[in-house]
């Protein structure tokens, strides 16, 4: 099905394979994708798990470090298995590793040395439903944030419009002086690209 009010040079090319097979081929653009995607989420486990905000950040690039040395040998033969979780548990060692040291050097006074212990003891607390709910947004909004860059700029706000925003397709098509079909087609081919790139990512 074809639409002459949509791009058809707007489709990436590179759909063959998922973001986390690029990463595990050392796809170099494939892991700046994979930093922006979960930049935000390990950031927020590292706050959540106490740390101050530019302790966050030093513990977040250590993280990464980390996943880039391992992602070879990432694997989900166990039922219950996710990559999220393997992602967290990394961040979880990293927080205590840091929470230790900097507690064992007395760093801060000590109000802040037993605040670093009570971290290294509990790094980081299970995920509930709640949580879940929000790291999901949290993944997809930066998801769909990398995907839209790669469109124009109808395709990106009919697709904003009616997915995010929940607007009827006939109404924005005829505020973009698209067709209908032109949206549909213009939704469609995002979640698609979706679906491609990030496979089990969005929903791990």
């Amino acid at each position: 099905m074809t639409d002459p009010n949509v791009n058809p040079q707007e489709t990436p090319e590179e759909t063959s394979s998922s973001l986390l097979e690029r990463i595990k081929a050392s796809d170099q653009i494939a892991w700046e994708r994979f930093v922006h995607l979960y930049s935000p989420l390990v950031y927020r486990w590292c706050r959540q798990a106490g740390l101050q905000e530019a302790d966050a950040a030093d513990v977040g690039q250590e993280v990464f470090r980390s996943v880039a040395l391992a992602i070879g040998t990432y694997h989900h033969d166990q039922k219950g298995d996710t990559f999220r979780g393997w992602l967290r548990t990394i961040t979880r060692n990293k927080v205590r590793d840091f929470a230790r040291s900097v507690g064992d050097r007395g760093a801060g006074g000590s109000d802040a040395q037993e605040r670093l212990l009570q971290v290294a003891d509990d790094p980081l607390p299970e995920a509930d439903d709640t949580m879940a709910q929000e790291e999901n947004l949290l993944i997809y909004r930066q998801a769909v944030e990398l995907v839209l860059s790669e469109y124009e700029d109808k395709t990106r706000q009919a697709f904003l419009r009616v997915v995010v925003n929940g607007e009827s397709p006939g109404q924005v098509a005829q505020d973009l002086g698209l067709t209908a079909n032109a949206v549909y087609l213009a939704k469609s081919r995002i979640l698609r690209r979706l679906r491609d790139e990030f496979g089990g990512l969005l929903v791990q």
